[in-house]
């Protein structure tokens, strides 16, 4: 009876353990994932969608370091000489880039997009390190189609978005009454 006594014991102090491990690992997974910084870009439209615009934002609940963007695929912005990878976390990266940050650059105006520049796309790599010095490498492609037929909100549905299109409204009004 002692001996099965002790063979329960045993068998329930190793399982214990093994349960034990894999909570320790998870927790260990857990707790890089809040470290991590998660940074993704993303075409997105203007409120009153006449403009799109270059959005890197950092989704993660982790701070970024030495953020550094390159464009394999680089884009004229504004059909001018300017280019993306002049922008200045391109050209200088960033130390830091907290959670939930966000940078936003305008690219092009939509009808422009729309006509002539419908299969064109953005190839960008970002590279980051976080608090502990773990590298994380990443690369997107963001072509211009993926955003033609979204439905948008007439008038848009937030405040900010809201003044422009209303301030448009009375501007066609009162150069309709002026005429």
């Amino acid at each position: 009876m002692e001996l099965l006594l002790s063979i329960v014991v045993a068998s329930a102090t190793l399982i214990y353990t093994v349960v034990t491990i894999f909570q320790l690992v998870e927790s260990r997974k857990n707790r890089f994932l809040k470290e991590s910084p998660n940074i993704v870009p993303f075409l997105k439209t203007t409120e009153e969608h006449s403009v799109l615009q270059l959005i890197i934002k950092n989704f993660g609940e982790g701070i970024a370091k030495n953020v550094k963007i390159s464009f394999s695929k680089d884009f004229n912005r504004f059909g001018k000489e300017k280019k993306l990878s002049d922008i200045g976390i391109a050209k200088y990266g960033m130390n830091y880039f907290p959670p939930q940050y966000e940078l936003k650059f305008d690219i092009h105006w939509m009808n422009d997009i729309c006509n002539s520049h419908q299969g064109d796309d953005i190839e960008i790599i970002i590279t980051c390190e976080n608090i502990h010095n773990h590298k994380f490498e990443e690369i997107f492609l963001l072509p211009f189609k993926q955003l033609f037929g979204q439905i948008y909100v007439t008038p848009p549905e937030t405040y900010m978005g809201q003044i422009p299109y209303y301030l448009k409204e009375i501007n066609s009004t009162l150069k309709k009454n002026k005429n």
